[in-house]
């Protein structure tokens, strides 16, 4: 009898007992991005750029490397698509009886960025990105930052615009492999875009004729 007493309480304790805290909560509750010095590491650094005295400069050369990163995935991807769509357009459009420049054909297929009727394009969007640049130069001096100085525990390329609000229900660890995932292919979009530029103005083959052209 006593043991059936014994053993009732403790069934009676177990229930009662709270439940074992998750270990994973303490991630996937928490929302926040990892600070720019320890994005995109790789335990690479011959030059000393993140030792010591070296952290400030550091967070700045992160920051403009996500900058470019994304200009970079921007151009890898709009460069080839320019030179497959534009002649398309153009075909389409002379076919309607307008008088439209096939900017390519100067060019031979590649990218006409250094004609002049593509200068209002390259001036619009460093015009953009001078004003989006300049909010942020506004910002860190009302912290009492220089105009080319971060903070130490900055966020890289943060610019508190998240429309689709895709990081918004992620958590830490899933926001710090967006980040890693961001930085890696922006420089990988940085050697893409290097090696488009080189193609194009060493051999003059269009970049589009070699990423589309049939292996068979």
């Amino acid at each position: 009898m006593l043991n059936a007493l014994l053993s009732s309480a403790l069934v009676s304790a177990v229930h009662l007992r709270a439940p074992p805290p998750q270990m994973t909560s303490l991630f996937t509750k928490r929302t926040f991005f990892i600070s720019a010095p320890f994005v995109g590491n790789n335990n690479f650094d011959p030059m000393g750029l993140a030792s010591g005295d070296n952290m400030p400069h550091f967070v700045a050369l992160r920051h403009a490397e996500v900058k470019h990163g994304r200009l970079a995935m921007l151009a890898a991807i709009a460069w080839p698509m320019q030179e497959t769509v534009h002649p398309m357009l153009v075909e389409r459009l002379r076919g309607l009886r307008l008088g439209v420049p096939n900017l390519l054909d100067a060019s031979g297929g590649c990218s006409p960025i250094l004609q002049p009727e593509v200068l209002p394009a390259l001036a619009l969007t460093l015009c953009l990105g001078a004003a989006l640049e300049l909010n942020e130069v506004g910002k860190r001096t009302r912290a009492g930052l220089r105009f080319n100085e971060w903070a130490v525990d900055s966020v890289a390329g943060c610019y508190d615009w998240d429309p689709l609000g895709i990081a918004k229900p992620l958590g830490v660890t899933d926001r710090f492999e967006l980040q890693e995932a961001e930085m890696l292919n922006g420089r990988l979009a940085m050697l893409a875009v290097a090696s488009y530029v080189a193609q194009e103005q060493l051999t003059s083959v269009p970049v589009a004729h070699t990423i589309f052209a049939s292996p068979f």
